[in-house]
């Protein structure tokens, strides 16, 4: 590593700090090369701290979340990846407020047992609590996003407060954190009380439908939906179903998926995206737009 890591290592701690950790273990796509350094944050303190040395070494950063919708170049990460591993949850009467760190599944299995409906939508979304607030996470036509009362948040200044809904700009998978260099840290959710067999087979009846998804290491949905239509119809129109580039496969199943079949390159999901960008734009005039998020293909400044 040509940059000097060491005051960020001596303060965070040797035993913490790993170096030229392979991102491919930390992705849902099981791609990416080595972070120079990589720290698992396990309190908010473990978050500032790191982030604050970050800033005053001038490295780059990257906050990880469960590593669904993330793509990482094969060169890796020059800098460190901060993963968060927060994950406690309070519950009262039907609000939840939920650490950025805990995983989503785990979130949707403890309400649907303590009784409360407004999550079985959620079934089988990959990552974490702050990662589906960050991307408004959602599937047939309903959102996380309808649900958050607030959400607590690490300014770029290093202040935590708390922003209510109207604030986070909630749309169609997206956020005010996809623009602002704002840290999630928890959320406040509304629920609703309902009947457990109910919600139970809800989610049941959910998990069937995801069952239909591809199995194969992804990312999830490559693309964002554009409005009125679906981008893996447009995708499979364009005849790219099923397309090899290198290790990485346009799902048969499904062409919004771009899968791993088993050793994949993060420059051959590139290939096909853009791949897949040019035929849809070139037949039916509609510019893709990326779901997943690419790192390390620019040169980017902590975030």
């Amino acid at each position: 590593m040509a940059q000097d890591y060491s005051e960020i290592i001596e303060n965070l701690g040797k035993d913490r700090v790993m170096q030229n950790e392979p991102m491919s273990l930390h992705t849902t796509f099981r791609i990416g090369g080595p972070a120079d350094l990589f720290f698992e944050a396990k309190t908010t303190k473990d978050l500032v701290d790191a982030i604050k040395l970050c800033k005053q070494n001038k490295i780059c950063y990257f906050i990880l979340g469960g590593g669904s919708n993330l793509l990482v170049n094969d060169r890796g990460f020059r800098g460190m990846v901060i993963k968060i591993r927060n994950a406690k949850y309070l519950m009262r009467n039907t609000k939840i407020i939920a650490d950025a760190g805990m995983l989503l599944g785990d979130l949707v299995k403890k309400t649907a047992q303590m009784g409360l409906s407004g999550l079985e939508f959620a079934v089988g979304i990959p990552g974490t609590v702050g990662g589906a607030i960050r991307g408004n996470a959602g599937a047939w036509q309903q959102n996380i996003g309808d649900k958050v009362i607030r959400v607590k948040i690490l300014s770029p200044l290093g202040k935590i407060k708390w922003l209510e809904a109207n604030d986070c700009q909630f749309s169609y998978r997206q956020s005010r954190f996809k623009i602002k260099p704002e840290i999630i840290l928890e959320v406040e959710l509304e629920l609703d009380e309902g009947n457990k067999d109910e919600i139970a087979k809800k989610i049941e009846e959910n998990r069937e439908k995801k069952s239909l998804q591809p199995k194969e290491p992804s990312a999830g949905c490559v693309f964002v939906n554009p409005k009125d239509c679906r981008a893996g119809q447009l995708i499979e129109q364009c005849g790219l179903k099923g397309k090899k580039i290198g290790g990485a496969q346009i799902s048969p199943k499904h062409a919004n998926f771009i899968v791993n079949l088993g050793k994949a390159k993060a420059a051959d999901v590139k290939c096909l995206i853009e791949l897949a960008k040019k035929m849809v734009l070139q037949k039916f005039g509609i510019h893709l737009q990326e779901e997943v998020y690419l790192l390390g293909f620019d040169k980017i400044k902590g975030v």
